[in-house]
């Protein structure tokens, strides 16, 4: 029987430094299996402690960099996300819209003229000067009437020599002193006195130039004592109040217009206003060369404005639709030939293709593609397209308007 000799190996426990090992060992395998190259594989060799500390110290600070940076970027999409397109939304309504057919013409006075001398004669005064404005039968101009006066002067002689002569005759003509031929010849010679008293009368009235009527004198053709000859242009005189826009309208179009018909008018020099006006005339023919009519239209409007010559835009309504769908006109957005329109789904849009119909200065008619009480965008649609988070300006500031007002009353 065989003696065992020796001893058998101390079983002392685990020191806390080789726990501490197998720990941190654990904790880098752990990282390194989550990084962002992949890590080690799980069936990799486990090094020896001191490696795998050193190790464990180098993979933990990168791996705190990865996942910061990755939830830094999830936080800017979410933000991004997030962030919505101001706008203005529009109620899809129904309202009466007008066909209007615009045409643009220059304004013409209805009274405009150039007033002409009736006699001959030098300038003696000049009254009325550029700029002034006039009462009819005014003062203009005043010519050197001394031949005239001393004419009439004659005139009313004879005139009143000639009443006596006839007086006389009709007192023998009682007695039969005289025939009735010869009392005849006194009342015509007297009757032709007369004549030639009222023409002298009014050879002397033609050197007061007058104003035919009230307006502005818009130019002077003469100077002080210049010398005229009957005919000569004293004045241009025009009365702008009412001024006149003459557009040549289709006779298809024309058939539908009738006077005293409403029209609009947009002066070129203030486009933001808007200045009523009425149809005054139509023309009986239509124009073989153009095929077109001839319709006056009168507008009473402020001096400041509107001007004799001024540029204007006349809009003719020529047909209504009554109760249709109507949009803002700047919510439409015209392309490739189709006209689009962005619809508000929830808190995005949509890209919608629409018909429209008649459409007026703000307005236009909705054929297809949209129903009553859709939301539309009608400002902001540069930037948009299908699945823009939008926000309502309008319906924002309603809301802060309504939230001070509560607010008020309860205070």
């Amino acid at each position: 029987m065989y003696r065992l000799t020796g001893s058998l190996p101390d079983r002392r426990p685990l020191s806390l430094f080789a726990i501490l090992a197998v720990f941190l060992v654990a904790v880098a395998i752990f990282f390194s299996g989550c990084s962002k190259d992949g890590g080690a594989e799980e069936n990799a060799p486990v090094p020896d402690s001191t490696a795998a500390l050193a190790d464990s110290a180098a993979a933990a600070p990168a791996k705190k960099g990865g996942l910061l940076a990755r939830f830094r970027r999830g936080e800017k999409e979410a933000k991004k996300e997030a962030l919505k397109v101001p706008v203005e939304l529009a109620v899809v309504g129904r309202d009466d819209v007008a066909s209007t057919l615009g045409a643009t013409a220059s304004l013409e006075p209805e009274k405009l003229v150039d007033v002409q001398s009736k006699a001959a004669g030098q300038i003696q005064s000049l009254p009325a000067e550029e700029g002034d404005w006039v009462e009819s039968g005014e003062l203009l101009a005043l010519l050197d009437g001394e031949a005239e006066s001393v004419a009439l002067e004659e005139a009313n002689l004879r005139a009143a020599a000639a009443q006596r002569e006839f007086a006389r005759g009709e007192a023998l003509h009682a007695e039969q002193g005289i025939s009735n031929k010869e009392l005849q010849d006194l009342r015509f010679r007297w009757e032709e006195a007369d004549a030639q008293r009222k023409a002298a009368a009014l050879r002397l009235e033609y050197t007061r130039i007058l104003a035919p009527f009230s307006g502005r004198v818009t130019e002077r053709l003469v100077a002080p004592g210049q010398h005229l000859v009957a005919g000569t242009t004293l004045f241009r005189l025009v009365d702008s109040d009412p001024l006149l826009a003459c557009v040549y309208l289709p006779e298809k179009l024309a058939a539908r217009i009738a006077v005293g018909q409403a029209v609009r008018i947009v002066p070129d020099s203030a486009p933001e206003r808007e200045l009523p006006g009425t149809v005054l005339r139509i023309a009986p023919i239509v124009d073989t060369r153009t095929g077109t009519v001839k319709v006056t239209c009168r507008v009473s409007g402020r001096e400041d404005l509107l001007r004799p010559g001024s540029f204007v835009r006349v809009q003719v309504e020529t047909d209504m639709h009554a109760d249709v769908l109507v949009i803002p006109k700047r919510a439409l957005v015209p392309e490739g030939g189709e006209t689009y329109v962005f619809k508000a789904v929830a808190d995005s849009v949509v890209k919608v293709s629409i018909t429209t119909g008649y459409a007026d200065a703000d307005r236009v008619e909705v054929l297809a593609g949209l129903a009553e009480g859709d939301r539309v965008v009608s400002v902001g649609t540069g930037s948009l397209k299908t699945g823009t988070k939008v926000e309502d300006l309008a319906g924002k500031a309603a809301a802060a308007a309504d939230s001070a007002q509560a607010k008020d009353k309860r205070s």
